[in-house]
């Protein structure tokens, strides 16, 4: 396991901790998946059902990762439910650990 993986499977527990879940193992193969896809600069595609932890799934192996990153939704609900739930959660969170500014906006067009 890479050190980037480390951080990633390390962030991950942090993040889904402060949200008030697990970890579930379909979600750290997803994150994984993630990271090597950003890592290597090779496209990912991924399909998991609903609950299985999707969102963490790919926003924390971009944060880590550190690069911009754009995330394309199907719905304006799931825009909302990221820019005003789940990314200020993960920011709180992975606050100490990546020690950097995380940054988040909503574009349409």
């Amino acid at each position: 396991m890479s050190e980037y993986s480390k951080k990633v499977r390390s962030a991950l527990d942090v993040a889904v901790t402060a949200i008030g879940g697990q970890p579930r193992a379909g979600q750290i193969e997803m994150a994984e998946a993630v990271a090597n896809a950003l890592s290597d600069r090779h496209h990912l595609l991924v399909q998991a059902g609903t609950g299985t932890g999707k969102s963490l799934a790919y926003l924390v192996p971009a944060l880590v990762h550190g690069k911009k990153v754009l995330v394309a939704t199907a719905t304006l609900a799931l825009q909302r439910q990221l820019i005003e739930r789940d990314l200020p959660k993960i920011k709180a969170a992975l606050d100490k650990e990546l020690k950097r500014d995380i940054s988040f906006a909503i574009y349409k067009g």
